[in-house]
């Protein structure tokens, strides 16, 4: 199923022209495939954002999709008066950005939301009109909001008669020009569930901007934006990090302490563990957010190299280079060899 386009772009429903040609602009430069040459995602995904680009760059274009979304089949215009709440249209969804923390996202949390949102008109009760007599038809466009004109070659356009809402109002009520439905502030304790990360979309319907004329609420996305951990990295439902062993630790293997989401679990370094080797804690990562199971956690071993070493440790390390006389260059090729000497 296709994603709304303004959540493509993570924009607002009342985006400009400028704010669209921006979004774009930096998503594009993020997911070229010109950039992400090994990511197979990056083609689908930049087609994706080219599409929602296309689409609201144009007035036109923009005003059919406000009004049908991805629907092709729009609902035959009728004339006359509407049946009333029933047959007005959805309101658009409302874009939401929040910020979590790295513990908040991973564990999942409450949150209080204040956003401006359509509501119902209280002056006209959602008529639109004065005198709260219910909408009529609009007669230029049949009540489809999409007249066609020839500009080069033909193509459809908002209705001006109605401004592309299908419905005009005789005697428009002043506190909401006409529309049924007036700005309003909000506050709203939404659930934000475990495993979120920056760039996740959470859909609550039914909590979005209302429609015209008393029509049905939209859908809230809450766009999540996750600060980042000062220990772990993610990528995915993965967890990674980076933990110092000794030489000794290294060499003679040793059991370490290693931190994870829910407290330091013993981790086994085997005897001749290298710098830079990895190891795997299954179910150690971040919850999935589809609630099935859990990402694992990646541990690097990074040998400390000790610094400043006395007269005696020197001489140890000696001692140790007399008995591991092994050339570890020794099966380098002949050029690198010497280019390393």
């Amino acid at each position: 199923m296709k994603r709304d386009y303004y959540a493509v772009l993570g924009i607002v429903t009342t985006a400009t022209e400028r704010e669209i040609r921006q979004a774009y602009r930096r998503l594009a430069r993020q997911y070229s495939p010109d950039v992400n040459l090994w990511d197979p995602y990056a083609v689908a995904i930049f087609e994706e954002i080219a599409q929602a680009y296309r689409v609201l760059s144009d007035p036109a274009t923009r005003t059919i999709y406000d009004r049908y979304g991805h629907q092709r089949d729009h609902e035959p215009a009728g004339g006359g008066r509407r049946s009333g709440r029933a047959s007005s249209p959805k309101g658009d969804p409302l874009h939401v950005a929040v910020d979590l923390s790295f513990e908040d996202a991973v564990r999942g949390v409450g949150v209080s939301v204040e956003l401006l949102r359509l509501s119902p008109c209280d002056a006209c009760n959602a008529s639109g009109s004065r005198d709260g007599s219910p909408p009529e038809s609009c007669f230029s466009c049949g009540g489809s909001g999409i007249v066609w004109s020839e500009r080069g070659q033909v193509a459809p356009d908002r209705c001006p008669a109605c401004e592309g809402t299908g419905e005009r109002v005789d005697d428009p009520c002043p506190a909401c020009k006409g529309k049924g439905v007036a700005p309003a502030p909000t506050k709203l304790q939404m659930a934000i569930p475990p495993g979120v990360d920056t760039g996740s979309q959470l859909r609550f319907p039914g909590e979005g901007h209302s429609g015209l004329f008393g029509g049905p609420r939209g859908e809230l996305i809450l766009s999540t934006r996750v600060s980042p951990h000062p220990f772990f990295s993610r990528k995915g439902d993965n967890l990674y990090c980076e933990v110092p062993v000794t030489i000794s630790e290294a060499v003679l293997g040793a059991r370490i302490q290693v931190p994870t989401l829910e407290g330091s679990v013993l981790l086994s370094v085997p005897p001749g563990t290298q710098s830079g080797q990895h190891f795997r804690l299954r179910g150690k990562g971040v919850s999935r957010l589809s609630g099935n199971g859990r990402g694992d956690l990646y541990v690097t071993c990074r040998v400390e190299i000790p610094r400043g070493a006395d007269v005696r440790i020197q001489e140890l390390f000696r001692e140790l280079d007399r008995l591991l006389s092994r050339n570890p260059r020794v099966d380098l090729p002949a050029h690198q060899q010497q280019r390393g000497r």
